[in-house]
């Protein structure tokens, strides 16, 4: 079987050879635009303060109370990226290693849930001994914030462009004749296509950002490899907490949160990523094969896969009530878990879903997807009359 598995990764890559180097020269472009565009936190800050008068504004001039909302939440949201790059950039100025021993031991004499990130962080610099000059976001936090954009933006896409006729596509020349007359079962057949599809989806991201890294990283430097990341938050749902559009029934779980390097964070980031495509490449793959025209199969995946990320983005994140009502469900869909592939890892997705979500429930979830995906395009290929 690895044999056919090779054979089709071969056929996908020379039939494709010219949308990859189309999808190659627009992953360095848009890695170097947005490289070039990397802001200091000073200038961050600044752009915030601006847009958070300009929210402020829509606010006041907004003719209904759903606006109103959006807008409130909005703010909240600007209000926060503004009070931790301010956190930031002042821990920065004042960071010093030889007064670490001093500022642990306060904060935990105070002992204040509401320290509890600071104390973490500490204690983290103090461990791996960590100088000013890490603290400073630089190539690979740049490098992360790219990666965090092209996920959703172009990798999904590039997917349903790859992979959106994998089975469809061979209809048209009618190759699919000849491939089931090879000596081998078409579930194999389906499992080889797949399984290529995979390495594919997974080198594309792979390839993409050691890009990103090495263009950002040339650009800014490489010196906030350690800079402290955290992740794994936990948080359980509160009814006594206040539900509205700028407040979340999720209760963050004290002591669950952990910090690692950001060199870390980043191979975690694209681990998540390949899991979660895997599921999302067992749809397209699904798709494929009920269609016979490669048209069709590219035009229902855009609509499912595309769709529903757009809908995530711009119609349910960040939206609370409607997270509170619709989140049991949509925690059961792949593609919040690489559209926000960020919160995924930070485990903010739990308030975005108002849901309990760890990484194994991830996991078991794409795991599913794939698992019955595969059962029904094996099923439905098998099945199909070729004559």
């Amino acid at each position: 079987m690895n044999r056919y598995i090779w054979e089709e990764l071969k056929r996908i890559i020379i039939k494709k050879k010219i949308w990859i180097a189309v999808i190659f020269m627009v992953t360095i472009v848009f890695g170097l635009a947005s490289t070039l565009k990397t802001n200091t936190l000073e200038v961050q800050i600044q752009k915030y303060k601006a847009l958070l008068v300009n929210q402020k504004m829509g606010r006041d001039k907004a003719d209904s109370e759903l606006k109103k909302a959006e807008f409130s939440r909005d703010i909240v949201s600007t209000q926060k990226e503004i009070k931790d790059r301010e956190e930031q950039l002042n821990e920065i100025k004042n960071y010093d290693r030889s007064k670490l021993d001093q500022r642990i031991q306060k904060l935990e004499r105070e002992n204040n849930p509401e320290n509890e990130y600071k104390l973490l962080q500490l204690k983290y610099e103090k461990k791996y001994n960590i100088e000013k000059s890490e603290l400073i976001p630089k190539g690979m936090y740049s490098a992360m914030e790219i990666l965090a954009y092209f996920i959703p933006v172009f990798f999904l896409l590039i997917l349903i462009v790859f992979l959106s006729d994998i089975v469809s596509g061979d209809y048209s020349p009618n190759t699919i004749k000849n491939l089931v007359t090879k000596p081998i079962s078409r579930k194999k057949i389906v499992l080889s296509k797949f399984a290529a599809s995979m390495i594919l989806s997974a080198a594309t991201l792979i390839i993409s950002t050691l890009i990103f890294i090495l263009e950002a990283g040339i650009h800014l430097g490489f010196s906030d490899l350690r800079l402290p990341f955290d992740i794994d938050a936990k948080y359980v749902f509160d009814s006594s907490l206040t539900l509205s559009p700028i407040t979340s029934q999720m209760r963050y779980v004290s002591g669950s949160r952990s910090i690692i390097p950001l060199w870390s964070a980043i191979i975690e980031m694209v681990l998540i990523a390949i899991i979660v495509s895997i599921a999302i490449v067992s749809i397209i793959l699904f798709i494929s094969v009920l269609c016979r025209n490669s048209l069709i199969s590219s035009l229902i995946s855009f609509m499912l896969i595309g769709g529903t990320a757009v809908w995530y983005l711009f119609g349910f994140a960040g939206r609370y009530v409607v997270s509170a009502k619709y989140g049991v469900l949509v925690k059961f869909l792949p593609v919040p878990y690489i559209v926000d592939v960020i919160s995924t890892l930070s485990g903010d997705i739990s308030v975005q879903l108002t849901s309990t979500i760890n990484v194994a429930f991830i996991l078991i979830t794409c795991l599913v997807w794939t698992l019955v995906m595969l059962f029904l395009s094996s099923y439905v290929f098998g099945k199909r009359d070729f004559d």
